[in-house]
């Protein structure tokens, strides 16, 4: 729904910020802007410099993590009350993630807490 940043055949022109697409971004943040500023400079210049990458919060589950306990106003999402039969498996299916990288990457994010294993 939005033109790339140099449009097709564009030699003098480019679109910034909001107004133009770029792949893997989240659009109305400061480095959306700046990262289409630097693609419609380096492109229109013929500057032969990488724009620099989207971070991957997205795809990284330490952000996730780090997310889900931010937002639960630093209790665990593990601490919400559930439906009967779900809370029935929680603790057998917690018991699944002793001794793994599972159980350390919860542990450091604070997603599991004393007496939740």
């Amino acid at each position: 729904d939005r033109p790339d940043v140099i449009p097709d055949g564009c030699v003098n022109f480019a679109f910034l910020g909001q107004f133009a697409d770029t792949p893997r971004d989240t659009v109305f943040t400061t480095e959306y802007s700046v990262r289409t500023a630097m693609e419609a400079v380096y492109g229109l210049l013929g500057v032969d410099r990488g724009v620099p990458e989207v971070w991957g919060s997205v795809y990284d589950i330490r952000t996730l993590l780090d997310s889900a306990v931010c937002l639960m106003d630093g209790c665990s999402p593990l601490d919400i009350d559930l439906p009967a039969p779900l809370a029935l498996v929680k603790k057998p299916l917690l018991g699944l993630v002793r001794g793994t990288v599972l159980e350390q990457l919860l542990w450091e994010h604070k997603v599991l807490r004393d007496g939740m294993l």
